[in-house]
């Protein structure tokens, strides 16, 4: 066990002193801020977009899981869930001014959001 240990320090040591260690950041992280007077929108496939003014609808593919109005601006989110084998119900959100907020995702077959100037 010692030796397996002295082995494996010595390994990061080296590796350590040749620069191979590599940090990667999230890829959030490295994509820009939207502009005030959007929102920002979150996906269930991990990826995420900037909408401007006006109305955009989505089908449930990928699903949005999270909204966040940017700046003075209100946001409105209307997605409809399937709720049982022929029932549906309404999901709605109201943000502003840099509220976020979360959007059922099990069952979301579409999603309608609507930004207007506050």
């Amino acid at each position: 066990m010692t030796v397996r240990r002295l082995v494996v320090r010595s390994s990061i040591v080296a590796a350590l002193g040749l620069g191979s260690i590599v940090v990667a950041a999230p890829q959030a992280a490295a994509e820009a801020p939207c502009p005030d007077g959007t929102a920002r929108l979150f996906f269930t496939n991990e990826t995420n977009t900037c909408q401007g003014g006006g109305t955009v609808s989505f089908n449930g593919s990928p699903a949005i899981s999270k909204v966040c109005s940017v700046g003075p601006v209100n946001v409105i989110v209307d997605a409809t869930i399937k709720t049982g084998k022929t029932k549906t119900a309404t999901r709605h959100l109201d943000l502003s001014n840099g509220q976020c907020g979360r959007i059922e995702i099990a069952g979301q077959l579409n999603a309608t959001v609507t930004i207007t100037p506050s």
